[in-house]
Formats: structure tokens, sequence, C-alpha cells
């Protein structure tokens, strides 16, 4: 029994060590406790203040923009009781507490300035329905020459429930993979306010550098992750698919600064995902359905291969 603990707990260690091996940055939202604000420490609007924890190790904390109006709080409500992955407790969640939540990364961590070859994004998250609404964006005006308002990543879902992965490359060029409408179920806040019976979903996308892949997984629905958009980045064109740290900088902003539930258009803060958000990982290689936070079976059923490609008015 001795030996079949201590082999259980090696693999725990091992399994622990690959989420590290690249892992930019991974917030999970663990503070609590549950109805708590992410602290602000008491500083003015705006500044950064770590209010949250990477806990990738790598020190890249979120503040929120301020307490209240503009910030989290720490929710007991979650799609999962503990990560696959890792075999760590899952205790908490964070829900917008105002009408203009906003996470974001220090500008002055090294986070901002990193223009990854490959990368994943993963996140959990439970939706209000709505428009455009970013989960992980990256602050940046002026990169895409073809829309300059545009910023520099928007992982979000979309007008009619659709998500989607977009980036500029360091090269100037546009990459988006973008799902069919209706590929999650969003509540709304008017009616149901804590999204009480909607389902908890997670999300991933993965760049190898030739190919954008964007994954969905209904957490509890037992089919596995179903890939719902594929893009072939090649046939842009570009040298060099790596993604950019973006341009520009604002009274509010400046460029490559990473966020978690708003993104930015025009040079604005705008498109913020309302609802709940849940572990959090920005790994700089492009991971295997297998290495995901939450590894499931993959479904081979490409779902809205109609919708890929195509690029929308702002995003």
């Amino acid at each position: 029994m001795k030996s079949r603990i201590l082999t259980v707990l090696g693999l725990m260690c091992i399994a622990a060590m690959s989420v590290q091996a690249s892992t930019i940055a991974y917030w999970r939202f663990e503070e609590g406790p549950d109805r708590a604000q992410v602290s602000h420490g008491g500083l003015p609007d705006g500044v950064y203040y770590e209010g949250t924890a990477d806990s990738s190790g790598n020190g890249y904390g979120l503040s929120v923009w301020t307490e209240g109006w503009a910030g989290y709080e720490y929710r007991s409500d979650v799609g999962i009781s503990y990560v696959p992955r890792t075999g760590q407790p899952n205790q908490f969640a964070v829900k917008n507490t105002g009408g203009y939540p906003t996470l974001f990364t220090n500008p002055d961590d090294p986070i901002r300035t990193i223009t990854p070859s490959a990368f994943t994004i993963e996140a959990t998250f439970k939706l209000e329905n709505g428009g455009w609404r970013t989960i992980v964006g990256r602050d940046s005006r002026g990169a895409y020459a073809g829309n300059p308002d545009l910023a520099a990543l928007y992982f979000q879902a979309i007008p009619g429930n659709g998500l989607a992965i977009k980036f500029c490359d360091v090269s100037g060029y546009w990459h988006e993979a973008v799902s069919a409408s209706n590929i999650f179920t969003g509540f709304d806040w008017g009616t149901n306010p804590d999204g009480i019976g909607v389902p908890w979903y997670s999300m991933a996308a993965v760049s190898d550098g030739s190919t954008l892949s964007l994954y969905l997984l209904q957490i509890g629905a037992g089919t596995g992750w179903q890939l719902i958009a594929q893009t072939d980045m090649t046939a842009s064109g570009s040298p060099n698919t790596a993604l950019t740290m973006g341009q520009g900088s604002g009274s509010d902003w400046i460029a490559g600064t990473w966020t978690v539930g708003r993104g930015m258009y025009a040079g604005g803060h705008t498109d913020r995902a309302y609802g709940f958000l849940d572990e959090v990982r920005i790994s700089d290689e492009a991971l295997s359905v297998s290495e995901f936070l939450i590894p499931e079976p993959a479904s081979i059923v490409l779902i809205g291969l109609g919708a890929l490609g195509l690029l929308r008015r702002r995003q």
C-alpha cells in the first residue's frame, strides 16, 4: 500500500512538472473566500496591484482595475472540483462585480514583451449572453494594417454565442479560427444572475505556427473535447506567424499587456466577458488535447468549417 501511494504521488509530481514546463502564466483564482473581492490593495483606480496570483511560478499575477464597479469577486461555484492534470483542488472561480471588469498583467513584467512562435490558451468559463466577450486579450492598436483598431489577440465569445481565437502575428498578418454560432449556452443576468443550471465549459486555442485550432469541452456532458474551428495559417503567406506583442499605448494601457475578462478595440477597453472565469493558462507550446488541464478524448469532427477564415468588420 505504501509503495502504491508513493507511486501515485510520484505521478502527480511528474504531472505538475509537465504543467510548469511550457507554462507562461496560470491564473487559478484560489485565494478566496467565497464572495470576497479580488483585492486592489486600496490603490488608486487602474494602478497595478497583484490581487490574484500566477500559479506558474513566474510571478505574473493579475490586478483588478479597482474593487467593486471594475472588479471581481471569488465564487465557490466552479465547473470542476479538482484539476485533472495536476490533481489540485479547485475551490473558487471569479465573477465580475460591476459593469467594467478588468484583470490585467503588470506592464513592467516580461510577459508583456513575449512573442511565442507557438502557444496554447486555456480557460474555463460560464458566461452571460451578449456580444463580443473577450476571455483573454492582449492590448494593442495598429499592429494589423488591415484594421488598425484591432488588438493583438482575442480569445473570446462572439455575438450569437460562437467562440473564436484571433491574433496578429509579428509580420503583421491576421489569423483567426471562428466557430459556428450557438456553440455554447450562456445566461441572462436579468433573469438568472448566477447562471444556475447553465453548463460550464473549457476552451483551448492552439497555434503550432502553421495551424490555428480551437477546441471546446462542455464539462460533465461526456462528449469530450470538440474541434470547433481550425485555420491553415500557411495560406496567409506570412513569413513568421509568431504572436505579436502589439503596438501603441494610451492613458490606461500599453501594448503587450495581457488581460482577462476584457478586450480592446480602437485603443479602448471593451468587449467584457461578464460571468464566471476560472483556470486560465497560457503556454508557449502547442499542447495536445492530452496535455490540457482537463484532458479528455477529442472528437475528430470539425464543427462550423464554413465559418472559418472570415474576417469580421471589427475582430
